[in-house]
C-alpha cells in the first residue's frame, strides 16, 4: 500500500498527503473534538495485504519523522525569515519587531476564530487555543528585544556577531571575524602578454604563499572615513567613523561587481586610531585571524583539504594609504610620494620615472629602522613611523597599497583639465562663460549617463577653475565634453591635452591591459606631465606626479581597474542609511555593525543570492513568424529556434550583473590586428527554452576620430542572434546621431580575450 497517494479528510474534505499527511491534519486540525471515520481508500485491500518489508520499514521511518516533527520550529525559523526580509531588506528601525508580532498574533487569532467557525468546531477548543497561545509567545519571544533577535538569527541563519573591542579611552571598535573555477582561467595568462589578474603580476609572482600553496585565495581589503550626521543636531554633531571592508580578490567579475560579494570588516570611531594603544587593540585580532587563514587555512564545506587565504592589496585613498603606511600625510611639501623619493619642490620637473629614486621594501625596512634610531631623519625619508599594518602577514607599505586611479584621474587629473580647458575657451571668447554653462546643462545625455550626469553648471565655477559634483558625474562631464563642444572643437587651444590624457586613460582603465601598452603608456605620461606643466604650471597637484608611476603600477599590480575604491565607496551608503534610520548615535559602531551582519544574513538566506540570472522586465508573447523576414533569417540559425512558436519577449533583463536592454550598443569582436571594435545593437531580447537571446543589428566602424575621441559607425545589413557570452564588453555605450551620423566612444582599451 503507497504512502504517498493524496487522500482526503472525511471531516473537512481538505487535501492530506497519504496516511502520515492525514494523520498529521486529524491531529493539528480537528483533535478530538469528534468522531471521525477513516476513508476508505485508507483501508488495506486484499492485494495489499502482502505489505514487503521495505514498505513498512519506509512508514516506520515516516512515522518517526513526523513524531519529531515540530510545528513551532518552523514557523519560528518563517517568522526570523520575515523580520530579515522586512527589516533589513528595507533598513527599518528595530522597534518594528514588536508591531508585526503584535499585529501577526491578531490575525492569527481572528483566522483561527474565522476557521473554526467555518469548520463548525468549538472555537473554544482548548488544542487550538494552546496552540494559539504558543505561537504567540514564540512571536513575542523572538522580539522582545535586539538581543533575542540576534540570538535566533545566530541559531537559524548562522549570523556572526560583532566583536567587541575594549580601547583605552572607553570607546569601543567592532571586528567582524572573518576566519568562521576562475582561478583555472588566471592561470592561463601566466607569462603572456595579457595582465589579467593581480596573479599575472610582478608582485603576485614573488609572494611566496602563492608559489607554496595552490588553494590559496586572495582577500583584498579596503578602508576608508565616512561621516554620519545626527540630524538633530546638524554638522557639528557629525560622527566620524573608520571602516574596513574585505572582498575575495579571485571571484570572477559577475560576482565581484556586486555589493553583495563586499562584506565589513572593522569599525571604529576614527579619532580612536590617534592613540596607539588603541591601534594595537584594533588590529590584534585581524592580525591573528589572517596569520591562521594563511598558514592553518579552512576546510570548506565539501573539501577535504584546507583553503588558505592571504592578502592581495589594501584599496584605500592616498590619504589613508600614508596614514596606515606610516608615511608622512601631508601633501604640499617634503617627499610626499609613497612610490619614490622624490622632494615635492621637485616634482613639477620631473616627467620621466627614471629621474626619480624608487622606493622598495628593502630599502623602505632599513629607513624605517634609521628614523626609530634617529626621529629627525623623518622628514628625509617621507615616513613618519613603521606601519600600523605592519605585524599583518604578507602586508608591506611597499607592496600593499596600490594607486586608486578613481581619487587620482577622475577627482583629481580630470577636473582639473576640464576646468582649465573651459576656462581657456572663455578667456580666449571662443565661447561666453553662459553659452558654456548653458551646453553642459542643457546637453542630452545617453541613457547609460543621464544617471550621472553633472549637477547644475554656474558661471562661478568656470572663473574658479572648479568642476562641482561626485567622481562619477566629473567623468561623465569629461567623457562627453568633445560632443558638448561639437560645434568647435578644433579651434580649442590645447586640445592636445584632453586626446592624450583619454589615450593615457584608455590603457588604465583596460579590463585586461597588454604588457606590450606599457611602453606607449609611459610615453603618453611623459608627453602630458610636460605639456601640462609648460600650459598650466599653478594648476600642478601632486596627483600629477603619481601618474607617473601608472605603468610601473599597472605592471605591479594588474589592472589598476580592479584596484578602485569606487565599488567599496557604493557600501557607504548602507551604513549611513542604517545609521539615519535607526537615529541611535550612542554607541554608533556597535548599531551599525550589528545591522550589516544582519543585512548580510538576510542576503545570504536566498542562496540565489549570487545568481542574478534572469531578472528581467515584463514578459510579452510575441509569433515569431511576426518578426521581418531578415530577423526570422537569424533566428533560423539558432538551434533553439522553432517555426511558428511563441517566442518571450522583455524590454531589459539583468544576467550575471549585467544589464542588456532595448537599444544598447556592445562591442561584439575586435577586427584584425589593430583590435578595431565592431559594434551591434540590441533590437530584441527574447526567451527561448530558457535560455536568453540577443536579436542585434550590426554597425560597421568607418573611422576612429582623435579630436571627439570615438569611433564613427554605419548602420550595416546584418542582423544577428548572440547570447550574453558572444558580447565582448560587459558595459552599454551611448551612441550619439548627429547630421545622421553615428558616434560611439569605449572608455577603455579593448582587448581580445580567448
Amino acid at each position: 500500500m503507497s504512502n504517498n497517494r493524496v487522500e482526503k479528510c472525511t471531516i473537512c474534505f481538505m487535501s492530506v498527503n497519504g496516511i502520515d499527511g492525514f494523520f498529521r491534519h486529524i491531529r493539528q486540525v480537528h483533535g478530538n473534538d469528534r468522531q471521525f471515520e477513516a476513508p476508505s481508500s485508507l483501508l488495506p485491500n486484499v492485494d495489499d495485504i502482502n505489505i514487503n518489508t521495505n514498505d513498512e520499514n519506509e512508514r516506520q521511518q515516516s512515522l518517526y519523522e513526523y513524531e519529531k516533527y515540530d510545528p513551532l520550529e518552523e514557523i519560528k525559523n518563517f517568522y526570523i525569515k520575515m523580520l530579515l526580509k522586512v527589516r533589513e531588506g528595507h533598513v527599518l528601525p528595530g522597534n518594528i519587531m514588536k508591531t508585526m508580532s503584535l499585529s501577526l498574533s491578531c490575525l492569527i487569532q481572528t483566522y483561527s476564530y474565522y476557521l473554526l467557525s467555518k469548520l463548525d468546531i468549538n472555537v473554544d477548543n482548548a488544542i487550538s487555543c494552546n496552540f494559539n497561545d504558543d505561537i504567540e509567545k514564540t512571536l513575542f519571544q523572538i522580539s522582545r528585544n535586539e538581543d533575542s533577535f540576534i540570538s535566533s538569527c545566530q541559531l537559524y541563519f548562522k549570523f556572526v556577531k560583532p566583536k567587541e573591542l575594549q580601547l583605552r579611552n572607553g570607546n569601543k571598535a567592532y571586528y567582524i571575524p572573518i576566519r568562521d573555477e576562475e582561478r583555472k582561467i588566471i592561470s592561463q595568462f601566466n607569462g603572456q602578454d595579457i595582465l589579467y589578474h593581480y596573479r599575472n603580476a610582478e608582485i603576485s609572482r614573488q609572494r611566496h604563499v602563492l608559489n607554496n600553496k595552490d588553494n590559496c585565495l586572495l582577500l583584498q581589503l579596503y578602508s576608508d572615513d565616512l561621516g554620519v550626521v545626527n540630524p538633530l543636531m546638524g554638522k557639528n554633531a557629525t560622527h566620524k567613523l573608520t571602516t574596513f571592508y574585505f572582498s575575495i580578490d579571485d571571484l570572477p567579475a559577475r560576482l565581484s561587481s556586486s555589493l553583495n560579494s563586499v562584506y565589513l570588516l572593522l569599525l571604529y570611531y576614527t579619532k580612536d586610531f590617534q592613540d596607539e594603544n588603541n591601534r594595537r587593540i584594533i588590529f590584534a585580532q585581524l592580525n591573528q585571524d589572517l596569520r591562521n587563514l594563511e598558514d592553518d587555512g579552512l576546510i570548506l564545506p565539501g573539501d577535504t583539504v584546507p583553503t588558505y587565504f592571504t592578502i592581495s592589496t589594501l584599496c584605500t585613498d592616498n590619504l589613508a594609504a600614508h596614514e596606515l603606511g606610516g608615511f608622512i600625510c601631508a601633501f604640499n611639501s617634503g617627499h610626499c610620494c609613497r612610490y619614490c623619493l622624490t622632494h615635492h619642490r621637485d616634482m613639477k620637473n620631473i616627467y620621466k620615472e627614471s629621474q626619480t629614486l624608487i622606493r622598495t621594501a628593502a630599502s623602505h625596512d632599513l629607513q624605517v629602522k634609521q628614523i626609530q634610531n634617529v626621529h629627525a631623519d623623518k622628514s628625509m625619508y617621507g615616513i613618519s613611523e613603521i606601519s600600523v599594518l605592519s605585524n599583518l602577514p604578507s602586508f608591506h607599505p611597499i607592496t600593499s597599497l596600490p594607486p586608486d586611479i578613481m581619487h587620482d584621474i577622475l577627482e583629481g587629473i580630470m577636473p582639473k583639465l576640464t576646468s582649465c580647458l573651459l576656462h581657456t575657451i572663455v578667456s580666449t571668447r571662443l565661447c561666453s562663460a553662459v553659452q558654456i554653462c548653458q551646453r553642459i546643462n542643457t546637453f542630452a545625455y545617453g541613457a547609460n549617463d543621464k544617471r550621472n550626469r553633472p549637477p547644475v553648471f554656474k558661471e562661478k565655477d568656470i572663473f574658479d577653475k572648479r568642476i562641482p559634483g561626485k567622481a562619477m558625474e566629473k567623468y561623465c562631464l569629461f567623457i562627453n565634453l568633445p560632443f558638448i563642444l561639437l560645434d568647435f572643437i578644433g579651434k580649442v587651444p590645447y586640445w592636445f591635452l584632453y586626446e592624450l590624457l583619454r589615450q593615457i586613460w584608455d590603457i588604465l582603465y583596460s579590463d585586461y591591459p597588454r604588457k606590450s601598452w606599457l611602453s606607449a603608456l609611459e610615453q603618453s605620461v611623459q608627453e602630458f606631465l610636460q605639456l601640462f606643466q609648460t600650459i598650466f604650471p599653478e594648476q600642478f597637484i601632486p596627483k600629477f606626479h603619481f601618474l607617473l608611476h601608472a605603468a610601473r603600477n599597472t605592471s605591479k599590480y594588474g589592472p589598476l581597474k580592479r584596484q578602485m575604491n569606487l565599488r567599496y565607496e557604493a557600501k557607504h551608503h548602507l551604513l549611513k542609511q542604517i545609521a539615519n534610520r535607526c537615529n541611535n548615535f550612542i554607541n554608533l559602531p556597535c548599531t551599525v555593525s550589528r545591522r550589516v551582519q544582519l543585512r548580510q544574513c538576510y542576503e545570504l538566506m536566498d542562496e540565489n543570492t549570487f545568481k542574478s540570472y534572469g531578472i528581467s522586465g515584463k514578459f510579452r508573447e510575441r509569433r515569431t513568424t511576426s518578426f521581418k523576414k531578415i530577423i526570422q533569417n537569424a533566428l533560423h540559425d539558432d538551434h533553439l529556434f522553432t517555426y511558428g512558436e511563441f517566442s518571450q519577449c522583455v524590454k531589459w533583463v539583468l544576467v550575471d550583473n549585467v544589464k542588456y536592454k532595448i537599444g544598447d550598443f556592445f562591442v561584439f569582436y575586435l577586427l584584425g590586428g589593430e583590435e578595431i571594435p565592431l559594434f551591434v545593437e540590441i533590437k530584441y531580447i527574447i526567451r527561448i527554452e530558457k535560455e536568453w537571446r540577443f536579436i542585434v543589428h550590426c554597425y560597421d566602424t568607418v573611422i576612429f576620430k582623435e579630436n571627439l575621441w570615438c569611433y564613427e559607425i554605419k548602420p550595416s545589413d546584418v542582423n544577428l542572434v548572440l547570447n550574453k557570452n558572444e558580447f565582448l564588453t560587459h558595459k552599454a555605450e551611448d551612441c550619439y546621431r548627429i547630421n545622421n551620423e553615428y558616434f560611439i566612444h569605449v572608455p577603455y582599451r579593448l582587448t581580445l580575450v580567448e
